[in-house]
């Protein structure tokens, strides 16, 4: 173990330079779904998810993003009907503001992200306003080339027929591959 953080420390050493420029990144991660009590209960309340986003570094302690998360679906039981079980598939659109603290001459990145968006919740046939924050670390493997680990927060509401109001929330934990020109 020593050893790979002894290689990771040297790696560190080159030079990593987040003054500006561009980024494209993907990633796969789980994601865990509060439906604030809507439905009488989930089959399952996890689901894999996938995330690719885009962004631009403004200076090295900021910069902005857009991603799109793709979150599987879940499966509820509706608990009043005889075919009661339902699929939930969502998807999220969100720009954020992303504030980062490097170390190790900008190879180690920790950073903190606040957003809005619009979710789509495609069991439900709705869409709507999503709150994000969210953090995480990334590891800058060359000039291009960064690894990250991140966790998020999605917020939004959800009014049915009956005007009820429930505040919903995914929370998003997921391993990325970014790329900067």
């Amino acid at each position: 173990m020593k050893i790979i953080v002894s290689f990771l420390l040297l790696l560190s050493l080159l030079h990593a330079d987040r003054e500006g420029g561009p980024y494209i990144g993907a990633g796969i991660g789980l994601s865990k779904y509060n439906d604030d009590n809507l439905y009488a209960s989930l089959q399952e309340d996890t689901s894999k998810s996938l995330t690719f986003y885009g962004g631009a570094y403004i200076n090295r302690h900021l910069s902005v993003e857009l991603a799109y998360v793709s979150f599987d679906s879940w499966h509820v039981d509706k608990g009043y009907e005889v075919d009661s079980t339902k699929s939930l598939g969502f998807g999220a659109l969100s720009v954020s503001t992303l504030a980062h603290y490097a170390f190790f001459e900008d190879a180690l990145d920790f950073y903190a992200k606040f957003g809005v968006g619009e979710m789509t919740l495609g069991g439900i046939n709705s869409s709507g306003f999503t709150m994000l924050v969210g953090g995480g670390a990334g590891y800058r493997l060359n000039d291009w080339l960064s690894v990250k680990v991140a966790y998020d927060v999605y917020v939004f509401d959800y009014d049915d027929v009956n005007e009820a109001r429930y505040s919903m929330q995914i929370d998003y934990i997921y391993t990325a591959v970014e790329v900067q020109f």
